[in-house]
């Protein structure tokens, strides 16, 4: 990715302490935000509970997080057209913005009707075969080719930078344990809590998958900006 602007130097993380700091400030400023947002989300929308704006479907904290996701997508397209060097990873990094957003607000459920890791559903001949590649078609294989050709354009670099220390490494780990975190969390309360006999603890697992995903996407935007600011044109404009 491009250099970062000069006069942020702190953001480059010189010591492994300070990559440390680096990568912990980023997360604690965006639980802060989204922290903030959901009080006004709720008091702004005088829902009856707290259920009904964190884990409902389509609810405020949803809503908010698939556009944190659309806004990056926007800015990464912006940055791609702008800076030729690394025009396929902005674009790459713009499709897999506009996916996040697209899951985020389950198109693919309203397209479907099912969830696109229901495997044994793509070879089922009870569901429609538009369905099936719909599904294969718009969400898994979009995602397998942006996710090899990002490997194969940035592999080295992230060989060098992991040997390095560099801190990007440092955030891309914690944003990758967010996203494991909001994974094992979707799984618990879909598959596990009913088999459990659990139902009544669904509502939190719900809220909390919500609020992590909302997390994650503030998480990744934090960790971007500096990198769009070196990028987009109203950096220039501000200097």
């Amino acid at each position: 990715f491009p250099q970062m602007p000069p006069d942020k130097p702190s953001l480059l993380g010189d010591t492994r302490q300070g990559q440390a700091h680096l990568c912990w400030r980023n997360l604690v400023e965006a639980l802060f935000f989204c922290l903030t947002m959901t009080l006004l989300a709720k008091w702004s929308t005088n829902l009856p509970g707290w259920g009904d704006v964190i884990a409902s479907e389509n609810g405020p904290v949803e809503m908010m997080s698939a556009g944190v996701w659309f806004v990056a997508m926007v800015w990464c397209l912006t940055a791609g057209l702008s800076h030729s060097r690394h025009r396929i990873e902005w674009l790459g990094l713009t499709a897999l913005c506009l996916l996040f957003g697209l899951r985020e607000l389950d198109a693919h459920v309203w397209a479907t009707g099912w969830n696109f890791d229901k495997f044994a559903n793509y070879w089922n001949p009870n569901f429609p075969l538009l369905e099936r590649l719909l599904v294969i078609g718009g969400m898994i294989i979009p995602v397998m080719a942006i996710g090899i050709v990002l490997w194969f354009r940035i592999r080295t670099r992230l060989a060098a930078a992991w040997n390095s220390r560099a801190p990007w490494i440092g955030q891309l780990t914690l944003g990758g344990m967010l996203l494991v975190f909001c994974v094992v969390v979707d799984k618990v309360h879909g598959y596990y809590l009913p088999l459990l006999g659990l139902e009544d603890a669904q509502l939190f697992f719900m809220g909390l998958e919500e609020f992590g995903e909302y997390v994650l996407g503030i998480y990744s935007v934090s960790v971007l900006w500096p990198y769009w600011q070196a990028t987009l044109p109203f950096h220039q404009t501000d200097s």
